[in-house]
């Protein structure tokens, strides 16, 4: 896969949130789960 380099801007409180959603689904961190969306849109 290519290395994205286009920046994704969040709050604290949600880059937090999607810390938690990543841990949920055994991500390792919210890099992963962003990686993880953008492959589904």
């Amino acid at each position: 896969m290519a290395k994205r380099t286009m920046p994704v801007c969040l709050t604290a409180d949600q880059y937090k949130k999607l810390e938690e959603i990543a841990k949920l689904n055994g991500m390792t961190d919210a890099g992963q789960a962003v990686e993880k969306l953008l492959r589904e849109i």
